[in-house]
């Protein structure tokens, strides 16, 4: 019989008055003060055992967060250098009008082109935008795979994270894709309104707007990982 159920019994009886106020009583000198404290202290053991699990579980929750926030901001910076190269690389680019026909045979068969690319490079007449095609597509595939690692384990894991920080890596989440898409969108030669152009949206989608939130990230993680330095 638990405390609260006894002196539920008992304040009824009181309550009654009377016949009933004399049994109550009884009933206390019967059961003893010891019984009743042994009792309370029971509830109390009770109390703080759940007390305690609560108290475990939450820490197993934070103490997973402290796993996640390392591994999502790798994940992240490599996504973003990966768009970063995509987006804004300056590659050395062979001088094909300058080659022969077997100066550009022999260039390839020591390149690292693949099968499928040295076949559309040397069927193109536009040897070095192809050329620059072929290393603008390795660029966004790269992007392409990283982005698809951090969006994963993001998805993953953003249980285990706060809401603030939730919030931000999935503004840049958008972010980076968007810029990919309009890359994407420019090196498939599609353009925009007269003077604009998908690159410059990429341009600025991936340095004005995403690389300002990834400086909001890195203090919103040190300050979770290094509480004390932000006192």
């Amino acid at each position: 019989m638990s405390v609260d159920l006894i002196f539920s019994w008992l304040g009824q009886l009181i309550a009654a008055g009377g016949g009933g106020a004399i049994v109550a009583y009884a009933v206390f000198k019967f059961l003893g003060k010891s019984w009743i404290e042994n009792q309370l202290a029971k509830d109390l053991e009770v109390a703080k055992s759940e007390i305690s699990l609560l108290a475990a579980r939450k820490m197993r929750l934070h103490d997973r967060e402290y796993v996640v926030f390392p591994e999502v901001w790798g994940k992240l910076n490599k996504a973003s250098a990966s768009l970063g190269k995509a987006v804004m690389s300056f590659r050395e680019i062979p001088f094909f009008g300058r080659m022969s026909e077997d100066e550009l045979r022999a260039w390839v068969e020591r390149s690292d082109l693949s099968e499928s690319e040295r076949e559309y490079l040397l069927g193109e007449e536009d040897r070095t935008r192809a050329y620059n095609r072929i290393m603008d597509l390795r660029c966004l595939h790269e992007a392409h795979r990283d982005f698809v690692d951090f969006h994963t384990y993001l998805q993953c894991n953003r249980i285990f994270l706060s809401p603030e920080i939730k919030e931000k890596l999935d503004q840049i989440g958008g972010l980076l894709h968007e810029a990919w898409v309009a890359k994407k969108m420019d090196s498939d030669g599609h353009k925009l309104s007269e003077g604009k152009s998908f690159l410059r949206e990429a341009y600025e989608k991936y340095d004005k707007q995403a690389k300002p939130i990834m400086t909001e990230i890195e203090t919103l993680v040190q300050g979770k990982l290094f509480p004390e330095s932000h006192i």
